[in-house]
């Protein structure tokens, strides 16, 4: 038949089959008019021969649209980091658009429960395949779970891990393990006896599950740790009042004047490095989370000392194309999947791409 390496072709279908390469090509991405009997011998072949064109591999049976919800905070000012885990989003849908695969976005207010509470009740509506969800709110989340087991709706958890349910998979970071290699480089650096400002920016306070690992991974780190005798301390901000988080920051440092160093368990860090840099505090230890622009542009400053980084885009990415295996090509999907820590600095941004 003419097949090299043992590699079958488009070709090479198209040959045994009696049809064109491009009939085979319209049969695999269900494209333009192809008769029903012609269709289903392409299909009979395709099986037969073992043909694997990229992603769509075992699915070509079905003509089923499937739709996947993916319920995301909406980036603002107080939020900009959720505009990296939704370029994966998008990427992803590209990549499965041909394959009868359709990705709605929908997004909630990040720190409104009842705006999150509303959107997944009009995702219920629709009747999704299968959903992706950042569980934030994680009362409203666990109500939300229940109720996609109830209609055995797949579903993955982005970002943040409830620890709980029947998701197929999570995508994002050991926040425990990252919290810790967030001290690790501040033990380095600041003198034993040094106060530690732990600041965690929110809008109406609202902390996730993983921040609070972040930060119990921190200071457990120092625990465990025999040489330091550092103190910490640990302030809840809330975003959505104006003044902030300059009030906030002015006090505690007006009433401590031995911290060394501030960890930021999130993407807000820019806001604190704000502080620093207008009150001639760029000698203390800043350190913070993913490669936002604010905190790219505070990095490069050196007001910021070190980003973690996550690849958010990844994330997102990686979550559509789990539910598109599962579903679509009915492959086993890995339950954890925890990103990459990395360290970022100055010396080192240029060779991340933004």
């Amino acid at each position: 038949m003419g097949i090299e390496n043992g590699k079958i072709r488009i070709k090479d279908v198209a040959k045994k089959a009696g049809v064109s390469t491009g009939t085979v090509d319209r049969v695999l991405h269900n494209r333009g008019e192809v008769k029903e009997e012609t269709r289903k011998k392409v299909i009979d072949i395709i099986r037969e021969m073992g043909y694997t064109p990229n992603l769509i591999a075992k699915s070509l049976a079905s003509k089923k649209l499937y739709r996947f919800a993916v319920i995301i905070p909406d980036a603002n000012n107080y939020t900009p980091y959720w505009e990296k885990p939704l370029q994966g989003v998008l990427k992803a849908a590209e990549e499965i658009k041909d394959f009868n695969s359709i990705v709605d976005v929908h997004k909630f207010k990040g720190s409104d429960e009842n705006s999150f509470r509303k959107v997944y009740a009009e995702v219920l509506k629709c009747n999704p395949d299968g959903v992706v969800f950042n569980p934030k709110h994680k009362k409203a989340s666990l109500d939300f779970v229940k109720l996609m087991d109830e209609e055995r709706i797949p579903y993955v958890y982005l970002d943040v891990d409830l620890a709980s349910g029947n998701n197929i998979a999570f995508f994002g970071q050991n926040a425990r393990q990252s919290g810790q290699a967030a001290a690790r480089l501040i033990s380095n650096i600041i003198p034993n006896g040094s106060e530690i400002l732990i600041a965690k920016l929110a809008g109406k306070k609202l902390v996730s599950h993983h921040i609070t690992l972040r930060e119990k991974g921190f200071i457990d780190f120092f625990k465990n740790s025999n040489n330091c005798d550092c103190k910490f301390k640990s302030i809840d901000i809330d975003l959505s009042i104006n003044t902030e988080p300059s009030l906030s920051l002015k006090k505690i440092f007006g009433e401590h004047h031995n911290i060394k160093a501030v960890f930021v368990p999130n993407s807000r860090v820019y806001r604190v490095a704000a502080f620093l840099k207008e009150n001639n505090l760029q000698r203390t230890i800043c350190l913070g989370y993913d490669l936002i622009q604010p905190n790219v542009e505070y990095l490069n400053l050196g007001v910021i000392d070190f980003l973690i980084g996550q690849k958010p885009e990844d994330q997102g990415f990686n979550s559509i194309m789990a539910l598109f295996n599962h579903l679509v090509l009915q492959k086993k999907v890995n339950k954890l999947n925890y990103s990459q820590i990395d360290i970022i600095i100055k010396e080192n941004i240029a060779y991340y791409n933004l």
